[in-house]
């Protein structure tokens, strides 16, 4: 985190730099309405994702963690959830869950912000893309995400918050529905 304080005081010293020998207030006020907004927007960010962070989910007997019903999970879309101190996505696509960490390995983007397209989960920031199975990037590449458990019991949704070695795969959970429509 320290390396956001390094980066505004690089910007700081730029830009107290170039108001020195600036003699339109304008710049002045357009610079600061912006630092402004920049902070009222991260600010309302993190407060915003405060309660997910700090919820503590209660573990059954066998250590999963209930998550939702998989009907609250919108097709080929996640449900973001804080387990052991981690964002997990939870993917729901083709009568399957997936879980896998929403932390993108190319620039720390939310993975369960994306889609699955084409199979695989899209980052929103950049298109990265991870199988939902495995956390692992499709060849040529080699990103890969840790991969969480999961099961569905009576249409409801849990996942282990002990995450696998990233790039493990984990067979995806299945939908009573689907098992008896297939």
């Amino acid at each position: 985190m320290l390396v956001y304080l390094a980066y505004a005081l690089l910007i700081a010293h730029i830009t107290l730099g170039a108001l020195q020998s600036e003699t339109s207030p304008l710049l002045t006020v357009v610079l600061i309405a912006s630092v402004l907004t920049v902070t009222t927007l991260h600010v309302t960010a993190a407060l915003r994702e405060r309660p997910l962070d700090r919820a503590v989910p209660a573990k059954q007997s066998d250590g999963y963690v209930r998550i939702c019903k998989v009907d609250e999970i919108p097709e080929k879309c996640a449900k973001i959830v804080s387990l052991s101190g981690e964002r997990v996505a939870i993917f729901h696509y083709d009568g399957k869950v997936s879980a896998i960490s929403n932390v993108c390995q190319h620039q720390n983007g939310p993975l369960g912000e994306g889609r699955i397209i084409d199979g695989c989960v899209t980052c929103p920031w950049h298109g990265y893309q991870y199988r939902p199975e495995s956390g692992a990037a499709p060849a040529p590449f080699k990103e890969k995400v840790p991969t969480f458990r999961a099961k569905i019991v009576e249409g409801v949704v849990f996942v282990d918050p002990r995450p696998n070695t990233p790039g493990t795969y984990v067979e995806p959970a299945v939908s009573e529905s689907s098992e008896v429509s297939a």
